[in-house]
């Protein structure tokens, strides 16, 4: 190892390894601190703090260097380096959400750490003593933490997640090399260690590996977020609003041009005033909630379920047959009759829905007509007493949305509870 001792000095390295690790530990704090949905990340945190350990850790290392020194400074080094490993391992079990059965490997780097803390107190800071227990304990450390980024279950993240457990195990393995130098050479020279570059120069490399590997997923981690955030209903986890319109006006697109059917239903949850006067909007959040799971359950792997209003949901019908629109609209109604609520105080709801569909069969119908046209159709089946499926056939095409659309007919089909 002394050809690599040659190419840059140790306390160089240390400097480096310092301001590497601070530049990171200020990038951690910088995206914790800007962005309120990395706050919600524990493990964002973590690894500020534990990069921040390694540049103290780093930086009183260097003190000799600049002709400060005081009792067991190199202990003290040594065990804040050892803390930021720790909290980096315990970022990684954070983010990744891992079971804390994994962090048992605490127990033998917390013996491990006292151990070497009572031989240097007994017996002074001997290099060779420090270097083997202090590199085993940092090994076991670099190997769980490699382990865990390996079991990143995220397949975007996983890439990257399993780079950073490559290096990190790469990283244990230089960690052993260098014990077992010292191992194999008993009579080296404790004032001259020739594997301190080999080890420094190994932890540059990690942490230019790991910083843009752990801010690269969460990036990509809070880009899903706002990806989900823009598509998905926030209380009941279903699609919202914008992509029903979206997948609605590309839907009647391709209906224009094929001159195939359109057809949406419009849902709305009877007396929904009535439950939330009774148990407050709570109670009435906890009904949408359990409503939208019964409908989602009920709806055709193809057909697109949506919350469109506060109790509103829309159903986009992929087979817009006539039999295929009535079928999908009753088994909905009547399977939210069946399954009558629970309440977090026990009760059971027995709720209902309305039910309005409109079915274009002409392929010129435009998405706002239909939408419209399926509306009035909801509550004329309100008018007519709820819990009952009404709908309207658009089959004469017409001027409508912009484009040529459809108006309805003057028939309605009714299905009471």
């Amino acid at each position: 190892m002394e050809w690599i001792a040659k190419l840059a000095h140790a306390g160089t390295l240390l400097i480096v390894n310092a301001l590497l690790a601070a530049l990171s530990s200020a990038f951690f704090l910088a995206l914790y601190l800007a962005y309120p949905r990395a706050r919600r990340q524990a493990g964002v945190l973590l690894w500020t703090l534990g990069y921040a350990a390694f540049a103290v850790g780093f930086s009183v290392l260097v003190l000799p260097g600049l002709h400060v020194r005081f009792a067991y400074l190199g202990l003290v080094g040594n065990l804040a380096i050892d803390a930021g490993a720790v909290l980096g391992l315990l970022a990684v079990n954070t983010y990744l959400k891992l079971s804390r059965g994994r962090l048992w490997v605490l127990v033998p780097v917390a013996m491990l750490a006292v151990t070497e803390a009572w031989v240097v107190l007994r017996l002074g800071e001997q290099l060779r003593l420090m270097v083997i227990l202090g590199g085993a304990l940092t090994a076991v450390l670099a190997f769980a933490t490699g382990v865990a980024f390996w079991q990143c279950q995220d397949e975007p993240r996983r890439p990257v997640a399993r780079l950073a457990g490559a290096f990190h195990v790469l990283w244990a393995v230089m960690l052993l090399v260098r014990m077992a130098w010292w191992i194999a050479h008993p009579a080296a020279d404790p004032g001259h260690d020739p594997t301190s570059t080999f080890g420094l120069l190994s932890r540059i490399l990690l942490t230019w590996v790991l910083t843009p590997a752990v801010l690269w997923m969460l990036t990509r981690q809070l880009d899903a977020e706002l990806i989900r955030y823009a598509s998905q209903d926030p209380l009941t986890g279903i699609s919202n609003r914008r992509v029903m319109w979206e997948r609605g006006q590309h839907r009647a697109a391709e209906s224009r041009r094929g001159h195939t059917a359109l057809a949406v239903l419009m849902i709305d949850v009877d007396h929904f005033k009535a439950i939330n006067d009774r148990w407050g909007h709570d109670g009435g959040d906890h009904i949408l909630v359990s409503l939208a799971g019964t409908l989602q359950a009920n709806v055709r792997a193809d057909d697109l379920l949506a919350r469109v209003g506060g109790e509103e949901f829309m159903v986009l019908i992929h087979d817009a047959s006539p039999q295929a629109v009535i079928d999908a609209a009753e088994r909905l109604r009547a399977a939210v009759e069946r399954d009558p609520v629970a309440l977090p105080s026990g009760e059971r709801w027995p709720c209902t829905v309305s039910i309005g569909y409109c079915l274009a069969t002409c392929g010129e119908a435009g998405w706002s007509d239909v939408v419209i046209a399926a509306d009035k159709a909801l509550y004329a089946a309100k008018r007519a007493g709820r819990n009952r499926v009404m709908g309207e056939t658009m089959s004469h095409p017409s001027l409508g949305d912009g484009a040529n659309g459809g108006s309805p007919s003057p028939e309605a089909t009714a299905s009471p509870g």
